[in-house]
């Protein structure tokens, strides 16, 4: 899990590094969402894909309006009593890396001048369902 997080914590640097790139690069009148700014960047893209690759086959990142959100799927389907015992290992795995994750939106916010940035990170089972999420802006 922890592997995971750095993971997803170094890609979204690199994703702020392309977005922050694009921002510089664009002139006034530019776009006006964050989905916009990754959509006119083919650095941001592949960026995108990177992340995704990394995440590997359970791992997918997408960018909706202000929105980045971030789902790994677990390969397996695990019982409820197994989700149940995840959840508590997600939330604090989580809460330690909240600053970053928070630094990482204001970040994103400075660069696109942008505001209501928002982060999603969401753990899905085998079936698709939530084991965890969290939401940052």
């Amino acid at each position: 899990m922890k592997r995971n997080m750095k993971k997803i914590v170094t890609l979204l640097m690199i994703l702020t590094l392309a977005i922050t790139a694009t921002v510089v690069l664009s002139g006034c009148g530019g776009p006006t969402t964050l989905e916009e700014y990754i959509n006119s960047s083919t650095e941001a893209q592949e960026e995108l894909d990177s992340l995704e690759t990394q995440l590997g086959d359970g791992g997918s990142v997408t960018v909706k309006e202000n929105n980045v959100a971030i789902v790994y799927k677990y390969a397996s389907t695990f019982d409820a009593d197994m989700v149940e015992q995840m959840k508590p290992q997600l939330e604090s795995a989580m809460e330690s890396m909240d600053s970053t994750f928070q630094n990482l939106v204001t970040q994103l916010e400075d660069e696109s001048g942008l505001d209501g940035v928002s982060l999603n990170i969401e753990y899905q089972n085998g079936d698709g369902s939530i084991i965890y999420s969290k939401e940052y802006k």
